[in-house]
Formats: structure tokens, C-alpha cells, sequence
């Protein structure tokens, strides 16, 4: 027997991947930012995976500020940050977590 999983994702939910898998994926949802909202996303102890699905934004990065819009991706290794801002029509992204073993990437 099988222990797959089917969850919709509606803006804003969140899915617990570890219940069903056992690989490093922690956490995935689709989450909607309003104009001028941010969010902080920080690679410690975890690593981050972004993929813009609808609207605009910008990624301040340490390289600068970069324009989001949909199809695009934004990967945070391991001691990056970046902060996500949506632009006037808004901003959504399905976002997934990754936990790094002990000890860093091998």
C-alpha cells in the first residue's frame, strides 16, 4: 500500500511533505504577497526553492535588486538570504523548503 498524498494548493496553504516523504523536502505551499508586501527568506540550516506563478516583484539580493515575474525561478543555497517584494499587481509563488544534513551539503 501506497502512502500518496493529493492536496490542493490554494493560496496561502502549506503542505507537510515529511508525513509522506522521506527525502530532504520540508515544507511547499503557494503563498500570494499584496502590492508592497516582503518577505525574508533565509538559508540557514535549510535551503530554498521559489517559482514565481503569477504577478511582478523584485528579489534584493547582495548583488543587488532583481525583477520577479512569473516563470521565474529563485534558488537560496545554504547561507543566502533574499528578500521577496511584490510590485503593484501583487506577487505569488509556490515555495519549497529543503533541510540540509548536519554537517552541510556533501
Amino acid at each position: 500500500m501506497t502512502r500518496t498524498a493529493i492536496t490542493a494548493l490554494r493560496r496561502g496553504r502549506a503542505v507537510d511533505p515529511g508525513r509522506v516523504l522521506s527525502g530532504p523536502l520540508r515544507a511547499v505551499g503557494r503563498r500570494w504577497l499584496e502590492a508592497g508586501e516582503a518577505v525574508d527568506l533565509v538559508a540557514e540550516g535549510r535551503e530554498h526553492a521559489v517559482y514565481v506563478t503569477a504577478g511582478t516583484g523584485t528579489a534584493e539580493t547582495p548583488g543587488g535588486e532583481v525583477p520577479l515575474a512569473e516563470g521565474t525561478a529563485v534558488t537560496l543555497p545554504l547561507g543566502s538570504r533574499t528578500t521577496l517584494t511584490a510590485a503593484e499587481e501583487g506577487l505569488e509563488y509556490f515555495h519549497a523548503v529543503l533541510a540540509v544534513p548536519r554537517g552541510g551539503p556533501r
